[in-house]
């Protein structure tokens, strides 16, 4: 309950290197509360892309996931990543995605600073 409604914000950016593809950016948010993510796509006006509001539902969010063909098949543990993961210049792997951090708001630098000890 200590962290309820705290959220550690990043701005992220995708390259796709598909045929359509571009720099895609979006918005990180890291809810300290349960340790879950989501992803949410930042719209630019006449961009000619449509638009898709999240790439990723509020969900722990694995470094490495297990894909199996039905649930509880396996028995390897997944690793998630937590805040120490979670620095400017570091990417996170979004289900295949090599995404990019590149800021944060100011509420997420304060913490990094008063938590983890990072300027």
């Amino acid at each position: 309950m200590n962290n309820d409604r705290k959220v550690l914000s990043f701005q992220i950016y995708w390259n796709d290197q598909t045929l359509e593809g571009g720099l895609n950016f979006f918005t990180l948010n890291y809810f300290l509360a349960d340790d879950t993510v989501e992803v949410k796509e930042v719209k630019k006006q006449n961009s000619g892309k449509d638009p898709y509001p999240l790439l990723l539902r509020r969900m722990k969010l694995p470094k490495q996931p297990i894909l199996t063909h039905f649930p509880g098949m396996t028995l390897k543990k997944e690793e998630y990543y937590r805040p120490s993961d979670l620095l400017i210049g570091n990417q996170v792997v979004i289900y295949g995605r090599n995404c990019v951090i590149y800021d944060c708001d100011d509420y997420t630098r304060f913490w990094y600073a008063e938590n983890l000890k990072i300027l």
